[in-house]
């Protein structure tokens, strides 16, 4: 088997702050002994947004606690459990789902306003509910300076990361935020205490469950990690996660309104929780402030010790040959028989006796086969977890791979980013872009990297490519124009971020941006050829041209058509589920594009309900299918469906069902790709599946992540003559792989 691994450099960015929240934040590389200080942290205040047509805004959701807040952070505070009161806050910490939809028009303004009388800088991080409508990413960058940031403080290092996954609710730990945070920790002082912030506890599954958690203890671990700080739940509380302290902080609204204190005091770390009005008080102090103390411990110096370490597989990527993977451990310090070990693969236990070989000094070698029978082929996790009598317990993983004879994975790159957008083939070359704003040309058989395009902001959308110009949109609110050789062309200011997909329609680019706007732009020059004003929310999908119509959906959901010469609406209808009324954003027919399938229009949406128009705009049916995405098949006449059950199927235009098979897939808008009478598609964790478009009949399957999202279309081309095509699956950890599968069983076939 030949397989070449391309590395791309890691690079570190580092967090910079504007001037009005810089405080007296330390460098990275300041040394000092911890004073007594407090961080204010809040989490959750659900700012509404407001849209610039509406006129004055509504007064902001729970703003008589947040002006308590504002007020109580300019006191001493009087904890329980101290004996003498702790300082103000030298500065507040916000940890995500600072606004309900993303910031659209002047919703960011009004989360500004609704702080200004805080008496203390305010740094802040993205959560889901900042992401998934309108991104923040450009408030990070004007802010902080990225989406993940870091500073010290009093002798602590604090770092911020975003679990909020670009334009979309389910969380994740990319891999720019992995590689920046992996750098980040390397450079803290030794001793230092950390504190990581983040939006959603690490423990939840809507993560890319195990992998992300299981790797991520594994990197903490090392360091002197004092507290991991979230929210996302709204609730108060403690927990140990596999060794790490982690605190949620409530929320600004609700029974659990009011903020945490985090106070470093007399060598102790204390979390409390200071309630606006204490919903356990009970008579004459019901509706008062109350305290709640979370957390008390003291403060750690330096990490604590790791109980074992893996010496084989001796590094990630190992590729395993046999029916069993080789583990091989360094037992530091504890009696091997007084450990209680766990071996799990992919999350699931397996049966494996390790046992000691060697030693030296309080370090014991052992030893043990792990079985891999029933494995896919592809990259795995492996995760080892010792427990030891006293309690402490440890982890560490490894990612490694299993290969088939009958799947050649020509090459595999991976890179400081994360890839939503497909890549696209472009002649011999194959072209991928990620959220470091990084548009990557290589060798599609080799893998060989041949040109690097920078933008200044995330490419969330899949590139447009007509044989002479690849169109980009990007966060820094630019449409870039570059030939195959990675020049630029032209470029578009369009002033807002673009997160939607270009289509090159003749000579002219449509793309949406997150500000509701559709853009036409002119192939020939990049300028502008009109500006459709505007949908209420952004847009993100890839419109269809029909006929004479450019049709979108947006995120206050409802779908639009324009005419494509003039840009002038035609008509406007709410979306399949949004009809039913209610939570139309929720519901909105905005994260998967439209299609056209003979003379009808088929929408799928957030409700993951299918829905077809005629011509006029007029929803005629709808199916409460589980569909997530959809794609025309190669004649014209079906249509592709991925669902929320894990299921694929074919329709034909009138939208019945052709076949429906099971096959892992799940909730992303990602639609499946034909090519050459084979249908590909990824699952939200990285399983490949290749299908016989005639009856989806299962022909192999690949694992192309270790469990890491995989948000991205699948792109595969033409192959070459005696040969399979070769498919390119783009994975948020930042990785392309590049697969074939070996054997030809079957004549070429063109369509289905």
């Amino acid at each position: 088997m030949r397989c070449q691994r391309i590395m791309l450099p890691v690079l570190a960015i580092w967090g910079l702050f504007a001037a009005s929240t810089a405080g007296a934040a330390e460098p990275a590389g300041a040394e000092s002994a911890v004073s007594d200080f407090t961080v204010l942290h809040i989490t959750d205040m659900h700012v509404n947004p407001h849209l610039a047509r509406l006129g004055k805004p509504e007064a902001v959701r729970g703003a008589d606690c947040i002006a308590w807040v504002c007020q109580q952070a300019g006191k001493l505070q009087n904890v329980p459990t101290l004996s003498e009161p702790a300082p103000a806050p030298a500065f507040a910490l916000a940890t995500g789902d600072l606004t309900e939809y993303g910031v659209i028009d002047d919703t960011w303004q009004i989360v500004e306003e609704a702080f200004a009388k805080l008496p203390c800088p305010l740094y802040v991080l993205p959560g889901n509910h900042d992401n998934t409508w309108v991104a923040l990413y450009d408030v990070m960058r004007k802010r902080h300076g990225g989406e993940n940031h870091a500073f010290t403080q009093h002798g602590c290092r604090f770092i911020c990361l975003s679990s909020a996954s670009p334009q979309e609710p389910v969380p994740s730990l990319d891999g720019k935020t992995r590689s920046w945070l992996k750098s980040e920790l390397e450079n803290v002082p030794p001793g230092m205490p950390i504190f990581v912030a983040l939006h959603h506890p690490p423990y939840v599954t809507e993560f890319a469950h195990p992998v992300e958690l299981d790797t991520l203890v594994d990197l903490l671990r090392d360091y002197n990690v004092a507290l991991l700080l979230y929210g996302h739940g709204h609730g108060v509380e403690h927990r140990d996660i596999c060794g790490l302290d982690g605190v949620m902080g409530g929320s600004t609204f609700g029974k659990n309104a009011g903020y945490g204190l985090l106070s470093m005091q007399d060598g102790r770390l204390r979390y409390a929780y200071h309630y606006h009005r204490d919903p356990r008080a009970k008579g004459d102090e019901a509706g008062k402030p109350g305290w709640k103390v979370v957390l008390n411990k003291p403060l750690p110096r330096q990490p604590a010790s790791r109980l074992f370490a893996i010496t084989e597989p001796a590094s990630d990527g190992h590729s395993a040959e046999g029916p069993t993977l080789t583990l091989a451990l360094a037992l530091n310090g504890p009696d091997p028989d007084s450990v209680n070990w766990a071996v799990r693969v992919d999350g699931n236990p397996v049966s494996t006796v390790v046992r000691p070989v060697e030693s030296e000094g309080s370090t014991v070698a052992m030893t043990g086969p792990v079985p891999l029978d029933g494995l896919l082929p592809g990259m795995h996790l492996l995760t080892v977890q010792v427990t030891l009598q006293d309690g402490r317990s440890d982890q560490r993983t490894r990612l490694f791979s299993t290969n088939p004879p009958d799947v050649e994975m020509l090459w595999k790159a991976e890179g400081p980013r994360a890839i939503k957008a497909a890549p696209v083939v472009v002649g011999d070359l194959v072209v991928y872009a990620g959220n470091d704003g990084s548009v990557v040309a290589s060798d599609r058989v080799t893998g060989q990297q041949r040109w690097v395009f920078k933008t200044g902001g995330e490419i969330l959308g899949t590139p447009a490519w007509n044989g002479e110009y690849l169109v980009v949109g990007s966060g820094d609110g630019k449409v870039y124009a570059l030939d195959g050789q990675g020049r630029q062309r032209w470029v578009y200011e369009a002033g807002r971020p673009v997160y939607g997909w270009p289509v090159i329609d003749g000579d002219t680019a449509f793309v949406g941006d997150n500000g509701g706007r559709m853009h036409a732009i002119s192939l020939a020059d990049g300028s502008k050829r009109w500006v459709f004003e505007r949908a209420d929310f952004s847009i993100e999908s890839r419109p269809a041209v029909w006929k004479d119509l450019v049709v979108f959906g947006a995120w206050d959901g409802y779908l639009y058509a324009v005419d494509k010469s003039t840009g002038k609406l035609r008509w406007k209808s709410l979306g399949p589920k949004s009809s039913d009324g209610g939570a139309a954003r929720y519901y909105a027919p905005a994260d998967c594009g439209p299609i056209v399938v003979e003379e009808a229009l088929f929408v799928c949406d957030r409700g993951y309900r299918l829905g077809k128009y005629d011509p006029d705009g007029k929803l005629v049916s709808t199916w409460d299918a589980g569909v997530a995405g959809i794609v025309p098949a190669a004649d014209g006449r079906h249509f592709y469906a991925r669902t929320t059950e894990s299921h694929v199927r074919k329709y034909d235009g009138s939208g019945q069902v052709i076949w429906d098979k099971e096959v892992p897939a799940g909730r992303f808008p990602i639609p499946p790709t034909e090519q050459d009478g084979r249908l590909y598609i990824c699952s939200n964790t990285g399983l490949l599946s290749v299908l016989d478009a005639r009856d989806g009949k299962t022909l192999w399957q690949y694992q192309a992540t270790p469990g890491f999202f995989v948000m991205a279309p699948v792109t595969v081309d033409a192959g070459a003559a005696g040969q399979e095509p070769a498919c390119y699956v783009a994975g948020m950890d930042g990785s392309v792989t590049a697969l074939r599968y070996r054997q030809k069983t079957r004549s070429t076939r063109q369509g289905t």
